[in-house]
């Protein structure tokens, strides 16, 4: 007992560190499961982070490409096999964490397993696409950068909204036009 409150010792007390059930199902789901990309406002440990969900997949994508161009520039004296064999090695689209129908269902008939029922599991991360730190100021873009994506791990959401948040930001890419 500690100043008259009592707390609840069978709780395992890391329950806090859990991401939320929630926007881990809106991100497999909707962004993951459907491809919807879904504008969105993070905090993340004091940091104010904003910009558009991207898929696991899509993310992926994005990640092996920047790699296999970078591989190209930097390997050009090898022979085309070796350089094959190189962008291969570097192949990251199957290291997907989320369940999908379409690919896991034909390798595993065992879908009743899975923790959150049929077609649900509990992933690890998010992809934010052209991400904005909008606090601590001043607000930092990285639309520009060689790799304009963040994997951020769910678990260190502090809290979230739908939609991007960018006040006195004007330079916040529009091309995509999503500002859910």
């Amino acid at each position: 007992m500690l100043n008259g409150l009592e707390f609840d010792n069978t709780d395992d007390g890391f329950s806090w560190q859990e991401p939320d059930f929630v926007l881990s199902y809106l991100v497999s789901s909707l962004v993951n499961l459907g491809g919807a990309p879904l504008g969105i406002t993070l905090m993340v440990n004091g940091s104010i982070l904003t910009g558009t969900l991207m898929s696991e997949r899509e993310y992926l994508e994005t990640l092996t490409a920047m790699l296999q161009s970078q591989i190209r520039t930097s390997l050009s004296g090898l022979s085309p096999e070796e350089r094959k064999m190189a962008e291969n090695a570097f192949d990251l689209t199957e290291l997907t964490e989320d369940f999908y129908p379409d690919v896991d269902e034909a390798e595993d008939d065992s879908v009743e397993d899975e923790p959150l029922g049929p077609g649900m599991t509990t992933i690890k991360f998010i992809h934010l696409k052209d991400p904005i730190v909008v606090s601590p100021q001043p607000a930092i873009g990285f639309g520009e950068g060689l790799l304009p994506v963040m994997r951020i791990r769910l678990s260190m959401v502090n809290g979230w909204m739908l939609g991007t948040s960018v006040p006195g930001f004007s330079d916040m890419p529009d091309d995509n036009g999503i500002r859910h």
